[in-house]
């Protein structure tokens, strides 16, 4: 009996060395998550998960080129709307992807095409997951998601 509970407890004692991970600090969390935030997916290629970095880079950019695609609309700051204002963070929160569409002369699409509502929607949609790609990305970090 002795045995068996002496093994029990070495058992748990391995466990919990196994699961005692260092904690990064916050400078480091900080520059996982603003990397997570600029290029859609490099946080977690940071953190060494290759293909959930590949699979998110590619749904989210593609979320994003098909939203341009289909003429979608990009929000700004000064309508005075505070809708105009949530679509304008959502749409940042895609990080360079924005960025590079505006400098390249993509200023948003037309209001009269047939499918520029469902161009805005990806553009923001692309923008959400991001942001939850970033949350994961801390969250792997900490070691609260394997």
């Amino acid at each position: 009996m002795s045995k068996r509970v002496a093994e029990e407890n070495e058992k748990k004692v391995k466990e919990a060395a196994a699961s005692a991970r260092p904690q990064p600090s916050a400078g480091n969390l900080f520059g996982l998550c603003l990397a997570a935030w600029l290029v859609p997916g490099l946080g977690h290629l940071l953190l060494g998960r290759k293909w959930r970095a590949v699979i998110l880079f590619a749904s989210i950019v593609g979320m994003f080129v098909v939203g341009i695609a289909m003429q979608g609309q990009y929000f700004y700051l000064g309508s005075g709307s505070y809708l105009h204002t949530l679509g304008y963070f959502a749409e940042l929160a895609v990080g360079i992807p924005m960025r590079a569409a505006t400098f390249f002369g993509y200023g948003g699409g037309d209001t009269y095409f047939v499918c520029s509502d469902y161009g805005t929607a990806y553009l923001i949609s692309a923008g959400m997951l991001n942001v939850l790609t970033v949350l994961d990305a801390y969250d792997i970090a900490l070691g609260r998601k394997p």
